[in-house]
């Protein structure tokens, strides 16, 4: 296993290094816009962190994580003293901070990301098109990604992710295959340790009925993915203020959501495996068969004394 080596700012600038980490664990998801750390280390008697604001995480010398603490924890048992840390990447200060309750007229994509995001760090966009909503409303209560979130939604029926070098993408997955998973003898891919694939009924709803601005139920809606599996799961909605002008894009959202859920499957994975969420990531898996390409949707990576591993969740690519 390479080395690891945790750098913590400090307010003034200064830099403090930890290294030998108990355990270790980053996660990257499209489920969140903030990619999250969370290790621990022996304390050394005499030399106990200060509060840091910065915590930067090195894997042989390489960036494998950058972002702000959350929380410092010092605790002291049988077994000695630890001092644990856990940080959010930059996407942590969209979901913290809230966003201005207000009404939009004739706004634009851009501007939404101007507005929402870009005074947190982003500066990168790629969108299909510069969309135009004639009114688009901020409820009270809704966070920064949030609010981009439906914005997308609205005008692309897709949500956005935080991609690579902080990267806002609103496109189209690529299709072209970052990694291989399998342990068929002769074929080059990343081998597993352990995988497993889900298949849950029980994710997908049936029927929505939308509640119109009478307040009456009266727009029903059966789901647009098709129910081959004869589920029965009926839910009554009501959109969200920043659908009120697009309902359906609302129900849209919902049944998409439920979708995901519908195909999943999982690998663990000896060792490191830089993959990025939205990667598309085919699976090959002998036993159980051949998935084919899937969307990665969470990347979880784990160090401690019983090893390092790396564990993807992946779902069908057709609702991702």
């Amino acid at each position: 296993m390479k080395s690891i080596t945790l750098e913590l700012t400090y307010p003034s600038g200064a830099v403090y290094r930890l290294g030998q980490p108990i355990s270790v664990s980053v996660v990257r998801s499209l489920e969140s816009p903030a990619q999250s750390l969370s290790a621990s280390f022996p304390i050394i008697k005499g030399l106990l962190p200060d509060i840091g604001v910065g915590a930067r995480l090195l894997r042989g010398g390489a960036e494998i994580f950058s972002g702000f603490c959350d929380q410092q924890v010092t605790r002291e048992d049988e077994k000695g003293r630890t001092f644990t840390i856990q940080a959010r990447s930059r996407g942590g200060l969209l979901l913290d901070n809230e966003a201005l309750p207000r009404t939009y007229y004739n706004v634009t994509t851009r501007e939404i990301f101007r507005q929402h995001l870009a005074p947190y760090g982003f500066s990168r966009l790629s969108v299909p098109r510069d969309h135009k909503a004639g009114i688009f409303a901020v409820s009270k209560g809704l966070c920064e990604w949030e609010v981009f979130c439906a914005f997308c939604m609205r005008a692309y029926g897709r949500y956005p992710i935080i991609a690579r070098g902080d990267r806002v993408a609103v496109e189209e997955r690529s299709s072209a295959v970052a990694a291989k998973v399998t342990n068929r003898p002769g074929e080059a891919g990343l081998r597993y340790l352990r995988v497993e694939d889900t298949l849950r009924r029980a994710s997908v709803i049936s029927e929505m009925i939308l509640r119109d601005r009478q307040g009456n139920y009266s727009r029903k809606l059966q789901n647009p993915f098709g129910n081959p599996w004869q589920v029965r799961r009926r839910r009554f909605v009501i959109p969200a203020a920043e659908y009120a002008t697009v309902p359906l894009a609302d129900g849209y959202q919902q049944f998409l959501t439920a979708q995901r859920g519908v195909h999943v499957a999982e690998a663990v994975l000896p060792g490191w495996a830089d993959l990025w969420p939205g990667d598309c990531v085919e699976m090959d898996t002998g036993g159980i068969g051949r998935q084919g390409a899937m969307t990665l949707w969470r990347c979880r990576w784990d160090q401690s004394s019983q090893g390092e591993y790396t564990t993807l969740t992946l779902t069908s690519r057709a609702y991702s």
